[in-house]
């Protein structure tokens, strides 16, 4: 099975329209975002509407929890919070109800999805958790593969011997899976990346090959 896996779209139709384009050549069976699906950007519904198109499932970024949460709405500064309470004013109820039904992580083919760090947060970045916080994580799972999105940055972590390794990633690459080792990739996005590239990116995880594809999408 070939799973493609998105992050942060932050409502950019155009941008997230290029990398369903990029996929086709994969023949990818099933597509998960990792949230933020709006924010930012201007075109929410548009959005919305193509991952409901395309089938995707997604779990709930923080930009969906501060639309379902007034509390944590309220944390946002006000350059963060107004593009959010602009894209929520134009949607639909359809729409809303699909954001409504995002759960905080997912679990599927030995991997384990979540916006910011597993097992289910949503507001934490993954760079400020410690090693030992992944290890307890790594040690505690029986998914081999997480997916993280939230920080707009590639980033690919690996533990095996009791050791935890980071590594940033700067370009397209196949990053082949050992049977002793597990692994966490950080996505970047597709909107307002954070990287010292623009593109959008993405990776497919190929369970039959045992590989994850990672791209970078110029629009």
């Amino acid at each position: 099975m070939k799973i493609a896996v998105f992050s942060d779209i932050h409502s950019c139709y155009s941008k997230m329209a290029a990398v369903f384009a990029d996929m086709e050549k994969y023949q990818v069976d099933r597509y998960i975002c990792l949230g933020d699906i709006i924010g930012y950007g201007d075109k929410p519904e548009e959005t919305i509407k193509l991952l409901m198109e395309k089938n995707v499932v997604s779990v709930r970024g923080n930009h969906e929890l501060a639309m379902f949460n007034r509390d944590y709405l309220e944390v946002f500064p006000k350059s963060i919070k107004q593009p959010l309470l602009n894209n929520i004013a134009v949607i639909s109820n359809r729409s809303v109800r699909y954001l409504e039904q995002t759960p905080s992580y997912l679990k599927f083919e030995n991997c384990h999805f979540v916006h910011g760090t597993p097992p289910d947060k949503m507001t934490t970045y993954i760079y400020d958790v410690s090693d030992y916080y992944l290890k307890s994580v790594f040690n505690n799972s029986k998914e081999k593969i997480f997916f993280t999105g939230h920080t707009h940055k590639l980033k690919l972590i690996t533990y095996k011997d009791k050791i935890v390794l980071r590594k940033r990633i700067t370009q397209n690459c196949t990053i082949h899976l050992e049977d002793n080792q597990k692994y966490l990739l950080n996505v970047g996005s597709i909107g307002f990346s954070r990287d010292n590239f623009e593109e959008s990116k993405y990776a497919i995880y190929d369970s039959k090959k045992n590989q994850i594809i990672v791209r970078m999408v110029a629009v």
